[in-house]
């Protein structure tokens, strides 16, 4: 995951469509190493939706939780689903104007700008993610590979 964001954050002025592919890896390699140290089976559809629909349920991320305070029940409902769209943001935003697909010489689809909102985006996914798997599984650390 660093790699990817480090990678992403390098590349952001010079090269922004090679940057939202790095953001967009970012937070697929979070939730593939959460997957992993899990035990779990990585999904057939290993794009960054089908890796983050894989770990939301044992992170007890769903939008649908019952767990908590009825005054906050809703704000928390609002910032899982606001995180979802995220995710499917920058997803879609590697498709269209990333890199991983090709592209012809030239052709600039986005601004650095773009690039670094999706870069911060998923930055903040992916801090959350880690977050939230160090309070649901505080003895079992994600490992270096």
């Amino acid at each position: 995951m660093r790699r990817d964001l480090d990678r992403a954050l390098a590349s952001a002025e010079h090269d922004p469509e090679d940057a939202v592919t790095a953001a967009c890896s970012t937070i697929e390699s979070m939730c593939r190493s959460i997957l992993l140290e899990l035990g779990q089976p990585l999904p057939n559809k290993k794009d960054i939706g089908g890796l983050y629909r894989a770990v939301r349920e044992p992170l007890g991320l769903s939008p649908e939780r019952s767990d908590l305070s009825s005054e906050i029940i809703d704000d928390v409902r609002k910032v899982l689903s606001g995180l979802a769209t995220a995710i499917e943001g920058i997803g879609a935003l590697r498709t269209h104007a990333g890199d991983a697909h090709g592209r012809e010489r030239g052709f600039r689809r986005i601004d650095a700008r773009i690039a670094r909102l999706a870069i911060h985006s998923a930055s903040t996914v992916a801090l959350f993610l880690l977050e939230t798997w160090q309070q649901k599984f505080p003895t079992a650390p994600l490992k270096r590979h």
